[in-house]
């Protein structure tokens, strides 16, 4: 009986097959069935989160003006219906209706018939309801009991417009809200219904007044309710209703076609298209989650009951379509079916692949072996297998096995070299011998443009001197450039023609061409194998031994574009990341790009100078290490707050506090008129008392103008004037507000450090609180920890004190955000230890974290002196410096002239901050010149007295002891 055997390939592949889909299926239908439950089980939770919000909002509606009742009532406001045309009171009422906007009237009725009405007409409903004046904001009208009717108009500032008189036929004792009011004074609720008069769904609130003298009552629209419902909604289509207990429609999401001002039996009618009206067939409204069909698409619908105090409640209606509901879910299992389907085919394409590796290579090679047989294969052990296709192979092994090693060999010679040209130049010279050729060319593409040929590699090496044009041979020659474009070799004999255009050489009989492709199938280059003589058959086989060889040839160009793309890629990095941090402040854009270009200058200067610096090259490598740590020696920039780099005077934060302080003496200045004014009306000397004001008001505006003056911070705070600034805030004013109104949960938490205050309460001007100082977070105490800095930390994190801030001595950073500012070193240093480095850019973060230390060892962040501090990051200091002194774009200061900035420089370099040898290097070579040329305006290009900066830097000899005679 024949035993009947399969290919591994089908093996492989078959196993992966069955297992993966199998698999894939159980996955894909558990997944949907948990994600649709959970859908369902989310949607449920959400609509019960929805009531507590509904709940919550309603209960916000109507606790206000609850309270704004309660004070109305035991106030004098409701002793006489006049009292509603009283400004004062007309004031309160306009203001509780600004607070409450949903608040339309505000209404009294007393037991002898008399009313009186407040009503809004900001409202445009509201002016042509009522046909009132186009300016009219209140409207009020006062009824008698004999039917006299007086109703005046008030505009936005609550001045009188006109009035009108009218008959009206009103008893209030006869109206549901005055007949409802609880004798105990609590306030009663209505439920829900239609005003038809405004066409608006509402409630109205009443109580009685103290002693039972009469009722006041607020009518209130429930149109923020809708708005309130449109912000629930949890897709586009999601329908909610708010209805009371006999089904009438309190508020909805927009669904409805009609706005709000319709009637409810046309909002019923426009309902009759939502999946929602099912719930209408029901007789009574109860509790209920199900799944309802309406025009062809499933629902989810669910009721739910709001229940408030006193018995009353609300029904919210919410409608979702199911499609949406579990949309995740079935986009979850078709993006599963696709992905398993991608990830089947795919796999089992690699399982193919894969196993063809193994099986189908070794076919070809079974079938080959007759090709390669003038190498000389012997000596082989024939393996025993019971796969086919190594029983195939196991007949030709052997041969194969001497080809296999000397190719080995070949690639290992070729792999020890590690310069690009030479090894090509090796790879060249190995097809060479491989094919006894008397020519081998390389033509290799440029990473840059892939159309750009040039001859990398020949042998021998005077073939260079030939003047083939590859390019033009394969674009006139279509057989050729057909071959190449499928990644096959061409094998011709040149003609005479060629020849004659001096294509090849006069004695070359035959010749190869073979592409050179990468991974990608692009074409990255042309090799051509020349021969003097006839080719015989056998010597044209070793074509594709050779085409196998040039593979590799392929792979190492490729790489080596790749790192060449690499290193572009992390450079150009670099200048991004440089250059978005000098887009983060305009007031330093461009000095992170500047700075290397002054660094180079001076570093070019350095290496050529053997005097002073004979250990120290710029060769390739620290070219590349200095060039990074230049572009990225402020990286740490990105984390320093803008607000800190760029600030401009000393009480600036995110914006200049110097305006609070200001209305603050305009405060004073009013209080100043209203004790002058006061006094006018207890008789005082006229004269003596605008004498005193006009000396108060001058006393002030010096004051301020004093406080403004030093806020810029141009000009040293000495003891004098910081004793001056501590009289002036030595005055106070009075806070009738809540200062812990309007804050963030951040600034009430250290607010509430200070103890509570009666208001009104006495502050000074300019002051220091507790809630000025803000202490360091928790995480960033913890990486103080273990400090290998010698930079002081701070106490705090910010002091925002107005008296410390403004008590500055020099500039306008504390020494809160002096450390802020400074940390940009280190946090530069932490960033560039992160990136992994090769040998030669180990020294990145030492070089850029060293650009603020000084000689004298007074610098920081290690406080490193000249004899551990390189001569790399001292060139940077001194590019860093001058470039922050020439720049014009710091609001902080002027830009300093050249003169100037070479004068601070040779201070610098004599006190021992920046290497006077290097300042010397940066006077003699025109460093400073040809950087000021390049980048400074002609208006800060005055003259230099080089000499003199020098004699600033020179020690001074000492003065030899006079001869004794």
């Amino acid at each position: 009986m024949i035993e009947r055997r399969y290919t591994l390939q089908i093996h492989i592949a078959g196993i992966f097959f069955v297992v993966v889909s199998i698999l894939s299926i159980l996955l894909i239908v558990l997944s949907y069935q948990n994600s649709k439950a959970l859908n369902h089980q989310l949607a449920t939770e959400r609509t019960e989160q929805n009531v507590e919000q509904v709940k919550l909002s309603f209960q916000r509606l109507i606790a206000p003006v609850t309270t704004s009742l309660d004070a109305l009532a035991v106030s004098g406001y409701g002793q006489d219906p006049s009292s509603s045309t009283n400004t004062t009171w007309l004031a309160t009422i306009n203001a509780i209706m600004a607070k409450n906007p949903d608040v339309l009237s505000i209404y009294l009725g007393y037991p002898d018939e008399q009313s009186a009405f407040v009503r809004s007409t900001s409202a445009a409903f509201m002016r042509q309801q009522f046909s009132t004046p186009v300016n009219s904001h209140i409207m009020v009208d006062i009824n008698t009991a004999n039917g006299h009717q007086e109703r005046t108009y008030y505009d936005a500032n609550l001045s009188y417009i006109g009035s009108d008189v009218n008959k009206i036929d009103y008893l209030p004792t006869t109206r549901p809200w005055y007949q409802v009011a609880p004798s105990d004074g609590g306030i009663h609720i209505t439920d829900p219904y239609f005003y038809f008069f405004i066409q608006r769904m509402g409630i109205t609130l009443s109580r009685q007044l103290p002693d039972n003298l009469g009722v006041i009552a607020a009518d209130i629209t429930l149109a923020s309710l809708s708005n309130f419902l449109a912000t629930l909604t949890d897709s586009p289509d999601t329908q909610l209703l708010l209805l009371d207990e006999n089904k009438n429609i309190i508020a909805h999401n927009g669904f409805l076609s009609h706005a709000d001002a319709a009637s409810p039996n046309e909002r019923l009618s426009s309902m009759a298209r939502s999946p929602l009206n099912q719930l209408y067939a029901a007789s009574e409204l109860t509790e209920l989650t199900r799944n309802v069909e309406h025009i062809d698409q499933t629902w989810m619908l669910s009721l739910v009951h709001i229940k408030f105090a006193g018995g009353k409640g609300l029904w919210l209606a919410k409608a979702i379509p199911e499609q949406q509901l579990i949309g995740s879910a079935l986009n979850a299992r078709n993006n599963q079916v696709a992905i398993s389907a991608l990830v089947l085919l795919l796999g089992t394409l690699m399982v193919l692949w894969a196993s063809a590796q193994i099986a189908k290579p070794l076919q070809l090679l079974g079938k080959e072996t007759q090709k390669i047989r003038n190498l000389d294969f012997s000596n082989i052990s024939l393996p025993t297998s019971s796969i086919a296709e190594v029983k195939t192979l196991s007949e030709s092994i052997g041969v194969m096995a001497d080809t296999i090693s000397g190719f080995l060999d070949t690639l290992h010679r070729v792999s020890n070299s590690s310069n690009f040209d030479s090894l090509l130049n090796d790879i060249v010279s190995h097809c060479h011998h491989a094919s006894g050729a008397d020519y081998v060319l390389m033509w290799t593409t440029s990473s840059e443009d892939s159309n750009a040929l040039s001859l990398t590699a020949c042998y021998p090496q005077n073939a260079d001197d030939n003047t083939i044009d590859i390019g033009m041979l394969i674009a006139e020659s279509p057989e050729i450039s057909n071959a190449l474009e499928c990644q096959q070799f061409f094998s011709f004999t040149p003609s005479s023609t060629d020849i004659q255009r001096c294509f090849f050489p006069a004695d070359l009989k035959r010749a190869w061409i073979l592409p050179l492709n990468n991974r990608e199938n692009e074409s990255v280059g042309y090799v051509l194998v020349g021969f003097n003589r006839n080719v015989p058959d056998h010597q044209e086989e070793k074509i594709h031994f050779i085409t196998q060889f040039l593979g590799f040839a392929s792979l190492i160009k490729e790489n080596w574009d790749r790192v060449a793309a690499q290193k572009l890629l992390f450079k150009s990095f670099v200048e991004l990341m440089a250059s978005a941090i000098d887009t983060k402040s305009p007031y330093t854009g461009g000095h992170c790009q500047r700075v290397p270009e002054l660094t180079f200058m001076l570093a070019n200067a350095a290496s050529n100078d053997t005097k002073d610096f004979p250990d120290f090259t710029l060769d390739e490598q620290s070219q590349e290490a200095l060039y990074f740590a230049a572009w990225l020696h402020d990286c740490g920039k990105v984390t320093t707050p803008e607000y800190v780099v760029d600030k401009a005077t000393k009480l600036e934060t995110i914006y200049n506090r110097i305006h609070e302080i200001r209305t603050r003496f305009e405060v004073l200045k009013r209080d100043a008129e209203i004790r002058y004014w006061k006094k006018r009306i207890e008789g005082e000397n006229v004269a003596d008392l605008d004498r005193w004001l006009s000396e108060e008001h001058k006393a002030l505006d010096a004051d301020f103008a004093f406080i403004a003056k030093h806020n810029l911070g141009s000009e040293f705070m000495d003891n004098q004037n910081i004793t001056r600034l501590e009289e002036i805030a030595s005055r106070t004013w009075y806070r009738t507000i809540d200062d812990m109104q309007g804050l963030s949960w951040e600034e009430e938490d250290r607010r509430k450090l200070r103890q509570e205050q009666t208001l009104p309460c006495k502050e000074h001007v300019i002051t220091n609180k507790l809630d000025h100082q803000i202490p360091w977070l928790s995480q960033q105490l913890e990486t103080f920890k273990n400090w290998e800095f010698k930079l002081p930390i701070p106490e705090l994190q910010y002091n925002r004190g107005e008296l410390h801030n403004l008590s500055i001595q020099r500039g306008t950073l504390t020494n809160e955000e002096r450390f802020i500012i400074n940390d940009h070193i280190i946090q530069t240093i932490k960033m560039l230890r992160k990136l992994p480095y090769p040998s030669h850019l180990q020294r990145v973060p030492e070089i850029a974290g060293g650009h603020h230390e000084k000689l004298d060892g007074k610098g920081y962040p290690y406080g490193l002196d000249e004899t551990n501090l390189s001569v790399d990051a001292r060139i940077m200091a001194i590019a860093d410096i001058f470039e922050a002194l020439t720049a014009s774009d710091r609001p902080y200061k002027k830009a300093k002239t050249l003169s100037e900035a070479m004068k601070i420089l040779a201070f610098m370099a004599k006190d021992k901050h920046i290497d006077p040898k290097l300042f010397r290097l940066f006077i003699e070579q025109k460093v400073y010149l040809r950087y000021a040329e390049s980048f400074l305006p002609q208006s800060q290009q005055d003259t230099v007295d080089e000499q003199a900066l020098l004699a600033m830097i020179t020690p001074k000899e000492k003065a030899e002891p006079a001869a004794v005679t």
